[in-house]
């Protein structure tokens, strides 16, 4: 039996948008899905692992983040979102989970957006120099490009919600001359993203 066409393209890489330049929209919302339930699935078997060797987890992360700070957490956030690195914010979850939901939320939320302005004001900057723009054009080429400058600001938005590479399109929104207060407000979305990734962690371990 033949496999559907469509069910071979939410299962593939890439590929957000379509010819004319707009969001596969099915295929972003199921890679979300997919993204958020393996992430998820990670931290309850870790911590199921973690609670079958008697460790008193709430102890263990609230030394490890005394140890690491609110200045830790908060520059391992701001590299994340700022730099072009097979990395995830995600991984800092299991150190902040006993933080209260506002401290949590702010510091990782602020961190995020503060990295997400500063990748843009890069963005500007290279735009200025003949010699990284051919390079960071070449970076931030193809679908992030066709995707900032049909989508604006709404394309951090959707990046800042989605498995669509953040830190490029904030880049991207700077090279592209997007207006700094439309990338300023759109970079808000941080604190929605972490507070609901808080609420759903925060509900699976404790």
């Amino acid at each position: 039996m033949s496999i559907p066409p469509w069910v071979t393209e939410l299962f593939s890489r890439g590929g957000y948008l379509d010819g004319e330049g707009r969001l596969r929209k099915r295929r972003l919302v199921f890679h979300t899905l997919a993204l958020m339930l393996f992430v998820f699935a990670l931290y309850w078997g870790a911590y199921q692992i973690y609670r079958a060797m008697g460790w008193n987890h709430l102890a263990a992360i609230s030394e490890f983040v005394e140890d690491l700070g609110v200045g830790g957490v908060a520059l391992y956030v701001f590299i994340v979102d700022l730099l072009i690195l097979p990395l995830s914010v995600d991984l800092i979850w299991p150190f902040v989970i006993s933080w209260p939901m506002a401290k949590a939320v702010l510091v990782i939320g602020s961190a995020s957006m503060a990295a997400a302005l500063v990748s843009h004001l890069i963005g500007r900057l290279i735009g200025l120099i003949p010699l990284l723009r051919g390079w960071v054009t070449s970076v931030i080429g193809g679908e992030t490009k066709r995707l900032v400058n049909r989508y604006g600001a709404w394309a951090i938005v959707i990046s800042g919600l989605t498995p669509l590479p953040f830190s490029t399109i904030t880049l991207a929104s700077g090279v592209l001359h997007l207006t700094f207060s439309r990338v300023a407000l759109a970079s808000t979305v941080r604190f929605f993203r972490m507070a609901i990734y808080y609420l759903i962690v925060t509900r699976l371990i404790f």
